[in-house]
This record gives C-alpha cells, structure tokens and sequence, in this order.
C-alpha cells in the first residue's frame, strides 16, 4: 500500500504522486510545510485504502502548530475522528487557509446538491461566473462518476490560492482548485466491465474515459459526454484538469498533455485548478 515518507515537506498536485512510496505503512506528516486540496484528498485516499485492506495506518501530526491549524481547516480533523485516530488541530477557524470546501464525503445526490450549494455561496464573490459555472458542473459530474462506478464515497475538497499569502506555490497563485476523490475499483477497471473497451494499462484507461461518449455504462448511448464536456470548459477558461487513477496520472493543461506513471493509489481522483478571473 502506498502511503508517505518522513521527508515529505509539500504535498501538491505537483509533488504529491512523487512522495508515494509502495513499501511504508505509515502516514508521516511530521515535516509536513504545505498542502493544497489535492495532496490532501490523495492522502486520505492511501489512507482509507489502506484501512479497507485491512492495515492500520497511523498518522503523525505536523510539528508546526501552524499547520496542524490548516490541516483542521482543511477539513482532516473530522476524517481522524471518522477512521478512529486523534485529532492534530485545536483552532475553530482559521480564515487566512482560503478553504472553501473542507474535505468532506459525499455519499448520495444529496451529496452532490450540498457540494454544489457551498461552492456556489462561498465562490460566487470570489471568481469570474464562467469560472463558478465549470466548477459546477464538474463537481456535479465527478461526483456522480464516483459513487456510479467506484462503490465508494467520493471526497470532495475545494481551495483558493492567492499570490499574497506566504508560501503559496508560484504555479498557485490566483487559483480555484476542486479536487474529488474516491477508493473504488478505478477508471480501468470500470471501463473494462464493458464489452466495447479493453484498456490495457491505466494511463490508456484514463485517456479513453476523456474521449466523447466514452462511458461504461454500456446500455445507456447517450452517456459519456462529462469528463469530456468538463475538460472542455476548463482548458476552455485557461484552467488545468488532472486524472489520477491506480498507478497512471494524466495531466492536461491547455495543449499540453503529461502522462505519467507512480505507485498503485487505489481509486480515482480528478482536480480540476481555474484561475479566478481568466485574463
């Protein structure tokens, strides 16, 4: 099981899947100096997988007060208690973190309507409308996937980054990032139970969901159109969308694609990161 060495200091979208060792079974967040919503969704996905394998997985605070204050902001104080571990953080709010979403499951429709509800109160102010409008529809949709295809609660996250704030990755500044995450049996797997795909690997997988009416739900031919219809919007507004799926992750940013192999995570997750006002 995949899980986290001593020395890793920052969690990201960039670094988080480069921390993954397959051999540790601990969670050791002593070092820890920053994390954004998707290191932290990937975390409690090793975690929770482990967990449901059957491991015990104990997690080591941070040594900084500072971050054990935005690691309860985020959210992660409430999913110890759910997996039976201590708490690390004692702050009630802690406003300079610009969460917006703490971690949270959502486990039916209903989870769905309420992600989407506080996305809309805590955001409306703070990005441009087309900005809110994709963040929507993406979260309604990557929602919907997890708990349609995974057997698994989906985790949802959501972050914004301002350059004035300390310690803010440059590749941060001024951004929205959602991240939705879930333990269930992955995009391959999921595609694999129909007929028509035969993905050999996960990175191929990945690629195969995002093409148009790609869908394993095989009696429906007019499903398929969300993460497709997502990526669209989202490089549409100068944003980044990432697919991180068993040991394959796919990065596409703009006209860039990046695909990359790590660590088995079990699950799938999908960030999506806009800037506030596209310029």
């Amino acid at each position: 099981m995949s899980t986290l060495p001593a020395d890793a200091t920052r969690l990201t979208i960039s670094s988080f899947d480069l921390a993954l060792e397959p051999a540790l079974d601990i969670c050791d967040l002593k070092s820890l100096r920053f994390v954004d919503a998707y290191g932290l969704v990937g975390t409690v996905n090793a975690v929770r997988a482990a967990i449901a394998g059957g491991e015990q997985v104990p997690v080591v605070p941070p040594d900084r007060g500072s971050m054990k204050k935005h690691l309860e902001a985020m959210g992660f104080d409430e999913f110890l208690s759910d997996i039976g571990q201590p708490e690390i953080g004692r702050a009630a709010t802690f406003e300079s973190s610009g969460v917006v979403v703490p971690l949270r499951s959502a486990s039916d429709s209903g989870g769905e309507q309420a992600v989407s509800q506080i996305l809309w109160d805590q955001l409306r102010d703070q990005v441009d409308p087309q900005v809110l409008a994709a963040i929507g529809e993406g979260v309604w949709e990557m929602v919907a996937n997890g708990l349609e295809h995974s057997g698994s609660d989906a985790s949802v996250m959501a972050q914004v980054y301002r350059k004035s704030r300390q310690g803010i990755p440059p590749d941060h500044d001024d951004k929205v990032q959602v991240v939705i995450g879930d333990i269930g049996r992955g995009i391959r797997a999921s595609l694999a139970s129909s007929p028509e795909h035969e993905p050999t690997n996960d990175i191929d997988a990945i690629e195969l969901a995002l093409e148009y009416l790609v869908t394993s739900v095989h009696e429906d031919r007019g499903r398929g159109q969300g993460l497709s219809t997502t990526l669209e919007q989202v490089t549409g507004l100068g944003g980044k969308m990432v697919i991180r799926s068993g040991t394959g992750k796919v990065t596409i940013d703009g006209e860039e694609r990046l695909r990359e192999e790590f660590p088995d995570l079990p699950g799938t997750i999908v960030a999506l990161s806009l800037p506030l006002y596209p310029g």
